[in-house]
């Protein structure tokens, strides 16, 4: 290779590097300056959250408003689907379909959920100076990789970062790591809107149609595999459900904690149909249920039944415990399983 080859390529290859800065710099300018110019944006969001058991696995519908107003739907599993999270700036409301139940919390500062949001990681990169940004492949496509800490991080959720598309500017996963490296939570984000139209209504939770209210509930709970695992978070012994109805299986154990009691649910389904029964120690507040509908008897004891649209509800005590069983069956149906509860 002769000297004047020498020459050519000492001169090129700073030239390509200086090239390959310089489009970096551009691609990240870009990016930037699209999701800072987010106002409202909706997507299909796959959740997936490291939990102390077994991982939990959501499908859901976002939609979020800037600065911090959002709207999240349950698509999966079936037995939590509907299930509606909405945050309007200061209140927090949950609708759990399956138990015809609003859990409501007031002047709510901050939760672990935002990091399950777009919205929320952009906050927070505005408001940082340790950000980093690298460009790489994720499943073989050219992405730039956003990785900043999280505000008041733990040893469960420390740093967060978020991959985006380099040619669509578009976001496709957003991550969280412990401190020991190790992803914590993910949400793989599809069918991102940006700035979609929404009514000036839409994250107002009053417009959230419910019949009963709790309030204090740890809207995450505790799942388990079965009831023995269950009960040994309860203050109490619960009630079982002996006639099960044919085809129906049990999809949910969960105990749900407030600051003064434990409320146990069982969630059981079958095509589209589903069956639940929440028990508590009765009268001991923390989001006791209104009591209202029709006075019925269930082999001599006491009941009430009501009904909204297609949910059917009877509610009565059993000892010292308070017993719902809702679902979509018919009155009969459900009062024979009712009296079966013992």
């Amino acid at each position: 290779m002769n000297w004047k080859v020498w020459v050519l390529l000492l001169i090129l290859v700073p030239a390509c590097q200086g090239c390959s800065l310089h489009s970096e710099e551009k691609t990240y300018k870009a990016i930037h300056q699209k999701l800072t110019g987010l106002e409202t944006y909706s997507c299909i969001a796959q959740i997936y959250v490291k939990g102390n058991k077994e991982p939990g696995q959501f499908k859901t519908k976002q939609w979020f408003c800037m600065p911090d107003k959002y709207r999240l739907e349950v698509l999966e599993p079936q037995a939590m689907q509907g299930k509606t999270t909405v945050y309007d700036g200061s209140r927090l409301w949950v609708y759990y379909p399956y138990i015809d139940q609003v859990l409501l919390l007031e002047d709510i500062q901050s939760s672990e959920d935002e990091n399950l949001f777009l919205g929320f990681f952009l906050r927070d990169m505005l408001e940082t100076e340790r950000i980093h940004y690298r460009f790489e492949e994720w499943n073989g496509v050219a992405v730039m990789v956003i990785e900043l800490p999280v505000p008041g991080g733990s040893k469960y959720r420390s740093t967060q970062i978020l991959i985006v598309d380099r040619k669509g500017l578009r976001p496709l996963v957003l991550e969280m790591y412990d401190i020991n490296g190790a992803v914590n939570a993910r949400v793989e984000f599809s069918d991102f809107q940006f700035n979609p139209e929404l009514d000036s209504d839409f994250f107002n939770s009053d417009k959230i149609e419910t019949s009963m209210l709790y309030e204090g509930w740890d809207a995450s709970g505790m799942f388990f595999g079965s009831l023995e695992e269950a009960r040994e978070h309860l203050d109490f012994l619960p009630l079982e459900l002996d006639t099960v109805p044919e085809g129906f299986t049990r999809d949910v154990i969960q105990v749900v904690e407030t600051d003064c009691q434990k409320v146990f649910v069982e969630i059981y389904s079958c095509e589209g149909e589903r069956l639940t029964l929440l028990q508590k120690t009765a009268d001991k507040g923390g989001g006791e249920s209104l009591t209202s509908g029709e006075l019925i008897y269930l082999d001599g004891k006491p009941a009430f039944y009501s009904e909204r649209r297609d949910t059917r509800k009877i509610s009565w005590t059993e000892g010292s415990i308070r017993v719902e069983l809702v679902s979509s069956l018919a009155r009969g149906s459900l009062t024979e399983i009712a009296r079966s509860i013992k």
